[in-house]
């Protein structure tokens, strides 16, 4: 089947598709199943509603089964694959036979055949395909038959033998006819023997009595004819109502499981789609909690080292501080000593004074540069401490002590290494 729809499509419509091997996988898939396996491809013209003509397309021409009560019934239908298949969806028409007429008014198919449903309304070149467009067929004729046979005119059949057809397993002889009763006593009646036998009397007699029976044998047959034609009715009456009363049931059960169907795929539809986007949303919180928790602990972790050097620095600063005091006790009491052993002699104050100057004179010039930048170094050490001082009391902002810091040890930089380098001098050449 396959290689036959492969040649149609490569050599009477080799230019009308845009997707050859789409329709060659949908067509063998179709015919492939229960569905399709009543159609057979062709090629023909697609005429319009408008009129217009298209080059001749693929055609599967054939019947669907459907199952209706039970039984099922071939319904013949023509399929035709526009030029724009897939991105457009397939002309299916109902073909009805001679015997056959198209259902009046029917919800998805037209007074022309052409078939109207919600999957091909929703037609999709991804999502939609053949196979699947029988199933909907199938189901859908299924509950309501597009086609019904057209009525036959039907032979006329006689009360008796319609009696005899209903009551023939208790009547085990139908009774017979007023004509047969009246030969059959005319024959064995001779009215010259019963006058050779008998007197006129008992003829007649004789003859009132057979007529009073047959009479009787008439009247007999009229009841039973009488009560098998209103027995026969009211069976008839009673299996109507049974085969009505069953097939509303029927239709009912079918409407109700048809729409059972659809809620409970509709339901699943809506769960599932709860389902992940609540999945998604339960992904992102467990894992924005767990940030939270490494943030949360990380922040703890900083605060906790934080109120340690916080700690730490306020004793330093105390300790600094009782240094500070203890100093500046020692040089109030050293500057008391000092003055209570010089306050009558100002001569010997200038002349110590002048003596701490003299107590490390430089003996050449290298010496000299070395006594300054190392009374320069030391300086800045001790500008160094004033500043520390400043910023922990608050005195000076952090900007200003970075600034004189940064400005501070650029120079004491310099001066060490013009320290080294005079020492590097001095020691290659020590009595310069």
């Amino acid at each position: 089947m396959a290689n036959s729809i492969h040649n149609l499509l490569s050599r009477n419509l080799s230019g009308v598709y845009r997707d050859p091997q789409r329709i060659l996988r949908d067509v063998d898939t179709l015919l492939n199943t229960s569905l399709g396996r009543n159609l057979r491809p062709k090629t023909e013209p697609l005429t319009s509603n408008d009129g217009s003509v298209t080059p001749s397309v693929l055609v599967l021409h054939g019947t669907l089964p459907m199952v209706y009560r039970n039984v099922t019934y071939n319904i013949p239908i023509d399929l035709y694959l526009p030029p724009q298949y897939p991105q457009c969806p397939p002309i299916v028409f109902v073909r009805p036979v001679s015997n056959m007429a198209i259902k009046e008014n029917h919800r998805h198919v037209g007074r022309d055949g052409r078939v109207y449903m919600p999957y091909l309304h929703e037609w999709g070149a991804q999502t939609h395909e053949l196979r699947e467009l029988a199933v909907w067929m199938s189901s859908l004729f299924g509950s309501e038959p597009p086609c019904y046979a057209k009525p036959a005119g039907a032979s006329r059949v006689t009360a008796t033998s319609n009696v005899a057809s209903s009551y023939g397993s208790s009547i085990s002889q139908r009774p017979p006819a007023y004509a047969q009763v009246s030969q059959s006593f005319a024959s064995s009646y001779n009215p010259y023997t019963a006058v050779s036998n008998s007197n006129n009397n008992g003829s007649r007699e004789a003859e009132g009595q057979e007529r009073r029976k047959q009479q009787q044998i008439e009247k007999e047959i009229a009841e039973a004819n009488l009560a098998a034609q209103v027995a026969r009715e009211e069976s008839l009456r009673e299996a109507k109502l049974k085969a009505e009363h069953s097939r509303l049931q029927k239709d009912h059960e079918e409407k109700l499981s048809s729409m059972r169907v659809m809620a409970t795929s509709k339901v699943q539809y809506e769960l599932q789609v709860v389902f992940r986007d609540a999945k998604d949303d339960l992904r992102v919180t467990l894992k924005n909690q767990k940030l939270l928790d490494y943030g949360k602990e990380e922040i703890q972790q900083l605060l906790k080292e934080g109120e340690e050097r916080k700690k730490e620095l306020m004793t330093l600063n105390d300790e600094m501080d009782g240094a500070v005091k203890n100093l500046e006790g020692w040089l109030e009491a050293a500057e008391t000593q000092q003055q209570q052993e010089g306050e009558n002699d100002d001569s010997n104050l200038s002349s110590q004074s002048s003596k701490v100057d003299q107590m490390a004179l430089p003996v050449d010039t290298h010496s000299s540069q070395m006594l300054q930048l190392a009374a320069e170094n030391a300086a800045i050490d001790d500008c160094f401490y004033f500043l520390d001082q400043s910023l922990t009391q608050k005195n000076i902002p952090l900007k200003v002590f970075l600034e004189e810091v940064r400005k501070l040890s650029k120079r004491q930089f310099t001066v060490k290494a013009h320290l080294i380098k005079i020492s590097q001098a001095k020691a290659l050449n020590p009595f310069a």
